[in-house]
């Protein structure tokens, strides 16, 4: 292969060598009209979307974001990008913007930013560089770069305004992901590796979310060898990240060292290979379908869970596709296959009252009574930061910082109950944590009530009762949130003509009943 520019700013101008291969002459061609068939299949895709704007006359074209790091391999595409973009009377691109990510990973990043504005502005090529700053301690330094690239690939695209999102991976990368899939024990799902064409939301998470920015890989099924060919022919200059020959990263393990030793063992076994993954992501792709299409008829009607009983009714191991599939619809990753077999059977071997907690990509699953729930981890530290005193003098709403939400103070109009202003001004009120034992009478022909059992009565779960303040007034307990307003503090409607209604106002809905929130 020929040398690539190495990561220097003054050596980017030297061409790479042209090798001696007898496939060069055609490359260019060949890969050109890749993309040409990726350009139409995503066309085709967009006229199948839901945009009401798209018009099939003209075909509306794409405005394409290509994620360019300066390599070999992301130059090729850059430059094929480009000649289509200028070729006579074309209409399938509106604009191409090249995102370079500066990791800060090597003493060469700034010279390749130089590199990747130089190559782009020589074709006319908007070039956006941007800066990241990684924290690999939990998922180690490879998936903090890959988590950040596509975290900037998508906010780029979205201000853009952008059609699809495109890179250079090609066959070799996606063999390189089957074998790392397959070493880490991946289903299905894992070993079809990358797929053309998805969502990139979906691509990014693991997940069910769709969006109208497609991830486009228009030579999965081209060689890196045809890569390399086309670079010749063009004399394109790239760089080259030294890191990619440290074998101590598992990719380049296997690609300097493994696939060479395959090659000599088996001529043509890459492109086996590649039928495999195709029937690998085939298989994917109906269990896909059958955990959806489960999930969806397991949910419960509010769409707030899974309903437990008809999880459990599935084969078992159909139990396992819905409870990924619907944890994906949550856009959460799911759970290793031991850890969901558990789930599964403590959801089987307990009952409906017991309390069960998982936690999942930072969330929680809970049982609450019938249903399996996704909830927010519970707060774990209620200690006096939950008991502050309000000073309210007449304002629309006061922020309760910690408690994660707002209190309103509504005016009532004539006909309506409501507390005294002035006793509120007065004070001292105090927003509180419950501590067990409060009582509040909520309704005029009904004895004051334990919390809990109002609670219960309500259909609040028990794990987001604790989310729910109480406001005082000196020692009285006027407002429970997610309840109502104690009845005997209402005030006269001729005496009294200022009175306002409480209303708790969170971040966040609640699982339960979320309406019951705001009532006063």
């Amino acid at each position: 292969m020929s040398n690539p520019v190495s990561g220097s700013a003054s050596a980017t101008k030297k061409p790479a060598r042209r090798p001696r291969s007898t496939g060069a002459k055609g490359a260019v061609q060949e890969l050109v009209a890749h993309l040409e068939a990726a350009i139409e299949a995503i066309t085709e895709h967009q006229v199948m979307g839901p945009r009401e704007t798209f018009t099939l006359q003209p075909l509306n074209p794409l405005r394409i974001v290509l994620a360019f790091s300066g390599g070999r391999d992301s130059t090729v595409l850059l430059d094929a990008l480009a000649r289509l973009k200028k070729r006579a009377r074309q209409s399938r691109i509106a604009d191409i913007t090249a995102v370079h990510v500066h990791h800060g990973l090597s003493s060469n990043a700034d010279a390749w930013c130089e590199h990747a504005k130089t190559q782009c502005a020589k074709r006319g090529i908007e070039c956006v560089i941007e800066r990241v700053w990684l924290n690999p301690r939990q998922t180690g330094i490879e998936a903090a770069a890959r988590q950040a690239r596509y975290r900037v690939l998508m906010r780029v695209a979205r201000e853009k305004g952008a059609d699809v999102v495109m890179t250079a991976h090609h066959l070799d990368d996606q063999i390189e992901t089957f074998l790392i899939q397959w070493m880490r024990g991946a289903g299905p799902e894992g070993l079809s590796a990358m797929s053309a064409v998805r969502p990139i939301e979906q691509a990014w998470s693991g997940g069910w979310r769709t969006g109208d920015v497609l991830l486009s890989r228009p030579w999965l099924d081209v060689s890196g060898e045809k890569i390399a060919a086309y670079a010749a022919k063009a004399r394109l200059t790239w760089v080259e990240d030294e890191s990619n020959s440290d074998t101590r990263f598992l990719r380049n393990l296997l690609r300097n060292t493994v696939l060479p030793e395959l090659d000599k063992a088996r001529s043509g076994w890459r492109t086996a290979a590649a039928r495999s993954i195709a029937l690998v992501a085939q298989a994917a792709g109906v269990l896909n379908n059958v955990g959806h299409d489960d999930a969806v008829a397991c949910l419960a009607e509010d769409g707030k869970g899974l309903v437990i009983g008809k999880l459990l009714a599935l084969p078992l191991e159909r139990q396992a596709l819905c409870l990924r599939s619907w944890l994906a619809r949550n856009e959460l990753r799911a759970p290793s296959q031991v850890k969901t077999l558990d789930i599964l059977r403590q959801l089987r071997q307990t009952s409906a009252d017991t309390r069960l907690v998982f936690r999942v990509d930072g969330k929680e699953l809970r049982r609450w009574a019938n249903k399996l729930v996704v909830a927010e981890p519970a707060r774990t530290n209620r200690t006096s930061i939950f008991d502050i005193p309000l000073n309210w003098q007449g304002e629309g709403e006061l922020s309760l910082g910690v408690w994660g939400g707002v209190l309103r103070f509504v005016a009532c109009g004539p006909a309506e109950d409501g507390i005294d202003a002035a006793l509120l001004k007065e004070g001292p009120l105090s927003v509180r944590a419950r501590k067990g034992g409060e009582k509040i009478k909520l309704h005029p022909l009904r004895p004051s009530r334990n919390l809990k059992h109002l609670y219960q009565a309500a259909g609040i779960a028990p794990f987001e009762r604790g989310d729910l303040p109480l406001v005082w007034l000196g020692d009285k307990l006027i407002y429970a949130a997610g309840l109502g307003m104690e009845v005997r503090m209402k005030a006269d409607r001729v005496l009294v003509p200022k009175r306002v209604r409480l209303e708790w106002v969170p971040d966040r809905e609640l699982l339960s009943f979320a309406d019951n929130v705001k009532d006063a």
